[in-house]
């Protein structure tokens, strides 16, 4: 049996259970809604005094760098069920999302299912093991309780990915002054004034870092998967460089040979001494590189798992589930997600749903009503590693879900598919509910309508992106416009098509005569 072939069960057994739901950003805080919304009891631990998650003003990881703006326009990033407040602009600052997500908690009733200031330190199977102990810390003291379920939402942005850089160790060693660190230290482009400095990367905080610093530092290098040959734009003082690039002694890059900065005699490389790329020494480096994911309070060996200094998790069914007990979920693992809450929506109801019929203990309790049976979920799991090449090549594509020939728009839909052939939702085009009960847009029968809505903007955002990292970033300056109820949006450019610095216009007139 598939998602898509679960049989309706109109008369099947629904169990409320308790939940303990992890982490208060957009993630715990959708999936305490959704899990409110289907019966079941939930408890929210947020380590922070507020909701937000690493977009709360005082956050417990303090990511964000300054000046940060959304690169996601805001129609994209809500809940179909909660617009923005009026007069805001489609690309938002830090402060103008975790309040979003405040007013999510407040308007849904998640408020009073927290306990802010509550880090959850240990999860562990009960003795029976049909259920989980969570334990935490608040205010100084050491406290417990049993749960049916828990779900953890507490990010991935709490550990950095560290790679070692071809030649690393002979460029810190041929200069003091020089250091690598991750872009989670990043946080004003004014301390990289007049240097040369390499930004490893090419995702978001990749793009971001190279463009503010274009134009500060006195160079740019920018390596990442998607160059294919080092390329110089000297009017610019920026570089392109592919994967395998190597840092020498001397400070200069080398791509190819043997990365030899000069010398030979014997045991010399084969391969002739790589040529350096044009540019100045780097004389600092920026990783831009991710984060891995953490979990401090689960033992993998006691819950059955591996994520520890990996960059993927395993075995969850859909990214959310763990396979044998289901009754750890896990909502946000996937990457790359192109609108968060309601992407986190999706997974929310579809696991609170699971709950709800069976999926609950340490293996499921048997009931016979349960939306999936551990062998299905061991065979997606399958199927899943064999398609991103889990064994032979791109472990770390596991989570994203537009790899191995799928999508994030096509696994959203999946996820509602699930929920609705297991329990068709009483609610019509026009919100109207049977039950009178408030309604959510994942409940309409337009739903995936919706969903169209979304992927068309995030569509016509994605064309207006930066073709290369270091570009403007007049996308920003957009502004979006969209009618839920009828489908359609619109778009407005005037900001975008303003003026260009004198510096944006160089470049663009350098890249068109190369």
């Amino acid at each position: 049996m598939t998602l898509q072939t679960i049989l309706t069960a109109v008369t099947a057994v629904r169990v409320s259970r308790r939940v303990a739901v992890i982490g208060g950003g957009s993630g715990g805080v959708v999936t305490a809604r959704f899990l409110k919304r289907a019966g079941h009891s939930a408890t929210l631990f947020e380590a922070g005094s507020a909701f937000g998650g690493v977009w709360a003003d005082d956050p417990t990881n303090d990511v964000v760098y300054q000046g940060l703006q959304t690169n996601l326009p805001t129609v994209v990033m809500q809940s179909p069920d909660l617009d923005f407040e009026p007069g805001v602009p489609s690309y938002i600052d830090k402060r103008a999302l975790g309040r979003y997500i405040t007013r999510y908690a407040d308007e849904f009733g998640v408020a009073q299912l927290a306990q802010f200031g509550a880090t959850v330190t240990s999860v562990t199977p009960t003795a029976d093991d049909r259920g989980w102990e969570v334990k935490w810390t608040c205010d100084g003291a050491t406290q417990s309780a049993n749960f049916d379920a828990v779900v953890v939402a507490n990010g991935h942005y709490d550990k950095p990915f560290v790679p070692s850089l071809p030649g690393e160790g002979e460029w810190l060693a041929g200069d003091a002054s020089r250091s690598i660190v991750h872009s989670r230290r990043f946080d004003d482009p004014a301390e990289f004034a007049g240097q040369s400095v390499l930004v490893v990367g090419g995702r978001s905080s990749g793009v971001d870092i190279a463009r503010m610093l274009n134009g500060v530092a006195s160079w740019v290098y920018v390596l990442e998967k998607k160059c294919e040959a080092a390329v110089t734009h000297e009017n610019q003082a920026v570089t392109h460089v592919p994967l395998g690039t190597r840092l020498c002694a001397d400070g200069r890059l080398r791509v190819g040979g043997d990365g030899n900065s000069g010398g030979g005699g014997a045991g010399a490389a084969k391969e002739p001494p790589a040529e350096p790329v044009p540019g100045p020494p780097v004389q600092r480096v920026i990783l831009a590189t991710g984060f891995e994911y953490s979990f401090p309070f689960l033992d993998e060996a006691a819950v059955g798992m591996v994520f520890k200094g990996k960059r993927y998790v395993t075995p969850l069914y859909q990214h959310m589930l763990h396979v044998s007990r289901p009754s750890l979920g896990f909502v946000g693992v996937p990457l790359a997600v192109p609108c968060p809450i309601p992407y986190f929506e999706c997974q929310a109801y579809f696991m609170a749903e699971h709950l709800a019929r069976g999926g609950g203990g340490g293996s499921g309790d048997g009931s016979g009503d349960e939306m999936t049976t551990e062998e299905e979920r061991a065979r997606w799991m399958e199927q899943r590693m064999e398609a991103v090449g889990f064994e032979t090549g791109r472990p770390m594509d596991l989570h994203f879900t537009s790899a191995g020939g799928g999508s994030p728009w096509g696994y959203m839909r999946e996820l509602l598919r699930a929920v609705h052939a297991a329990r068709p939702p009483p609610v019509a085009d026009d919100g109207a509910s049977a039950d009178g009960a408030a309604t959510s847009w994942v409940e309409r029968a337009d739903c995936l309508a919706r969903l169209e809505t979304v992927e068309a903007v995030y569509s016509d955002r994605g064309g207006r992106y930066p073709k290369l990292p270091w570009h403007d970033d007049a996308y920003r300056r957009c502004e979006y416009t969209v009618d839920w109820a009828r489908g359609t949006w619109s778009v407005d450019e005037t900001g975008a098509t303003r003026a260009k610095r004198p510096r944006e216009q160089e470049q663009e007139a350098c890249e068109a005569a190369q």
